[in-house]
């Protein structure tokens, strides 16, 4: 067993983080000192094994310690004592930083505090380098193995409106350097703790993925080991492709703009089709979300991609999905384009798994025809309405009446007549 991440360890580790009563139990605690909260941590963890006295350590630290935003965006930060620390309960990561080693060192838990540069807020995917170290971390020495641990990022973080959301994240407890690579470089390549380090420009060329890549064990086939993805000009859209377990769904979207995203679901080679279609040229920003077991709802930021977005002519959105396409994994072949020409012949070419038959609606009529699938398959050349064109299809579950499901749109282009 020595590897560092062998099963026991991880069934340990997992086992700390699990554990409620610790929780429960530092909730109660109120220290005057950070003497007091080294003894309650010593008294907590009393015939504990190590890993359960780093994570007393590590959740005392997310709890109880506040981010300085307002600090961190002046770019006015000081450096604080571990009591100067204590005594404000506020700080940014240096004091993270700081507070989790003295903590360490007073409950003997051999403790490194890091520096290096960081993938944080301000990351932006096509920088190439960081001039200057941006961030501070921790390592520590469990069983002769060195582990990462980050309790500024494991406690919480800054949304897209620069407010703090505390938010417990264990992911940054005990973190593989395999992992952890992806977004954070140590000044010392020796803290990289890979068998083979890796340089600035690889790290840079490393895609920008947060903790829920690595929780729901998300997989980037396409385009590989890279930040910045290539714009498809036969197709005008950006393409990557990411293999997910079974119940986890994803979504994109350029910048938050949730009409230039569409994620699709390919069932015969299972994975994940996340296109993307700016509205502008230059450098854009691609954000893909993922979440577990419910095909809707909310979903956390994934993974960050940089793109150089050609000059286009038009922009051409996606067709409007409902979430019953995202339920019941469909996926559009043709037409990408969500803007149809009224009166002309088009054929939709889609998949929708397990659906008993499809209707279509005519500007918002339902029509009474009902379509059957070859191999979930529908292909159909219809002629374009004057407003809209919906497809719906009838499953299963709904066997005992006649409700079908909206699964997505065309609208028709408008037109302009001189007079």
């Amino acid at each position: 067993m020595n590897h560092p991440f062998h099963p026991e360890f991880c069934h340990e580790r997992q086992g700390a983080v699990d554990n409620m009563d610790y929780r429960k139990e530092i909730s109660s605690w109120r220290a005057n000192s950070i003497n007091e909260v080294i003894y309650y941590i010593k008294k907590l963890s009393m015939d504990k094994n190590l890993i359960d006295r780093a994570w007393i350590v590590f959740y005392w630290v997310s709890q109880n310690i506040k981010y300085d935003v307002i600090s961190y965006l002046s770019g006015f930060i000081r450096h604080q004592t571990a009591e100067d620390i204590f005594r404000h309960k506020r700080g940014v990561c240096d004091a993270y930083a700081t507070i989790f080693k003295a903590l360490c060192d007073g409950v003997q838990l051999e403790c490194e505090k890091i520096s290096g540069f960081a993938k944080g807020y301000d990351y932006i995917p096509k920088q190439s380098t960081f001039t200057t170290a941006n961030h501070a971390w921790n390592v520590i020495r469990l069983n002769s193995h060195w582990y990462f641990i980050d309790s500024t990022w494991g406690a919480g973080h800054l949304d897209k409106y620069r407010r703090y959301k505390k938010q417990l994240d264990p992911h940054y407890f005990l973190t593989e350097p395999k992992h952890m690579i992806y977004s954070h470089l140590p000044e010392n390549p020796r803290w990289q703790l890979l068998s083979t380090t890796i340089s600035m420009p690889q790290f840079t060329m490393l895609p920008g993925v947060s903790s829920t890549f690595f929780n729901l064990k998300l997989i980037i086939l396409s385009p590989c080991n890279t930040n910045m993805v290539p714009f498809d000009t036969n197709r005008s859209l950006v393409e990557v492709l990411i293999r997910t377990l079974s119940d986890v769904y994803l979504s994109c979207s350029v910048d938050h703009d949730n009409t230039s995203g569409l994620a699709q679901y390919d069932v015969d080679r299972k994975l994940w089709y996340c296109l993307f279609r700016p509205r502008s040229s230059g450098y854009q920003t691609l954000d893909i979300y993922a979440r577990k077991g419910r095909p809707t709802g909310f979903s956390e930021g994934a993974i960050v991609l940089g793109l150089n977005m050609p000059k286009i002519i038009q922009f051409q959105k996606f067709p409007y999905t409902y979430d019953a396409f995202t339920s019941y994994k469909c996926q559009i072949f043709e037409p990408l384009t969500g803007k149809l020409k009224r009166d002309t012949k088009v054929t939709i070419h889609c998949r929708i798994p397990g659906a008993d038959y499809v209707c279509l609606s005519y500007d918002g009529t339902l029509s009474s025809n009902k379509y059957n699938l070859a191999d979930d398959i529908f292909k159909e050349e219809i002629t374009v309405p004057k407003r809209e064109i919906t497809i719906y299809a009838k499953f299963p579950k709904d066997q005992e009446s006649n409700h079908v499901e909206g699964l997505f749109k065309y609208t028709v282009e408008r037109q302009f007549y001189l007079f």
